[in-house]
């Protein structure tokens, strides 16, 4: 029978603090009757035995479980126990971690889209150029963690930067562009709060596409606050328009990341998989 809840806890996230939270969040449940079974690091052989997934960890932990899983066909619920957590905040907000817990055995739950890239899914987004080369400079980064982190690598790769020329196409749409950064976004932010697709949603069945084209170092500069706060869709250098399947195709690798994990490629071939997942969200109602 499907009775108990399966906790994935990450114990690397947050520098451990994904750890500390668990036992907190096993007493909650024993507290309310419900019976558990909780992997640190590892996963079940199945999911036929749960009712519910809870993962405790940041935006890697949640695009691992679902890159291990696939098919995942009951409801997931998020605590925040990572450095960044963009997309669990963009399902809770700034709950308490108390409210976190309380959410997380709500019977309502929202059908979300996901996506598919090069085979590989995610959630939040797919980053190309410059916030691929981000994350790639951010690999083992010790000192300092989520939006610190994020914008300490910006800074340091702005002066030295080079763009690139793809070619582009969004469902019917053909762009040719030299392209500082692209973004194929269902979340809103990226790098611990950076909001890259202000107007995402996760359940409207279309990607957010964000290219920036070639932007000099003084306009670099002048506009990542811009960025940061999500002001940046009218301005002349921004491409921004919703798709389905993009395909973006370059002449040599460019760096990217999904949901923050690492990859590169010299192409990149991305198709949405609409109600994909089931989440136990505070802020969205299917649409």
């Amino acid at each position: 029978m499907k009775n108990y809840y399966l906790i994935l806890c990450n114990p690397k996230s947050g520098k451990g603090n994904s750890l500390k939270i668990l036992p907190l969040f096993e007493n909650f449940l024993q507290n309310k009757g419900i019976p558990f079974q909780s992997f640190k690091g590892t996963f079940p052989e199945n999911l036929d035995s749960y009712s519910t997934i809870v993962i405790i960890g940041g935006d890697g932990t949640i695009n691992y479980v679902l890159n291990h899983f696939k098919e995942i066909r009951i409801p997931i619920a998020f605590i925040k126990g990572g450095t960044g957590n963009d997309y669990a905040t963009f399902h809770l907000g700034n709950l308490s971690l108390e409210k976190q817990f309380s959410n997380a055995i709500q019977s309502n739950s929202v059908l979300v889209d996901a996506g598919i890239c090069n085979n590989k899914y995610f959630l939040n987004g797919v980053g190309i150029g410059f916030d691929g080369w981000v994350v790639k400079k951010n690999l083992g980064k010790r000192f300092f963690t989520g939006k610190t982190a994020y914008y300490s690598t910006i800074l340091s790769l702005l002066l030295f930067y080079r763009e690139s020329s793809v070619s582009i196409s969004v469902d019917e749409e053909i762009l040719d562009q030299t392209t500082f950064m692209l973004s194929i976004a269902k979340g809103k932010t990226y790098g611990g709060g950076f909001e890259v697709a202000p107007l995402a949603n996760p359940n409207n069945h279309l990607f957010e596409f964000i290219g920036i084209k070639k932007i000099g170092l003084i306009n670099r500069l002048r506009y990542l606050p811009v960025i940061e706060k999500g002001k940046h869709l009218n301005l002349p250098f921004v491409n921004y328009t919703r798709g389905k399947n993009i395909s973006i195709i370059a002449n040599h690798k460019l760096q990217a990341h999904l949901d923050g994990e690492h990859m590169e490629s010299n192409e990149f071939k991305i198709s949405l998989l609409p109600n994909y997942l089931q989440i136990k969200s505070a802020s969205f109602q299917a649409i």
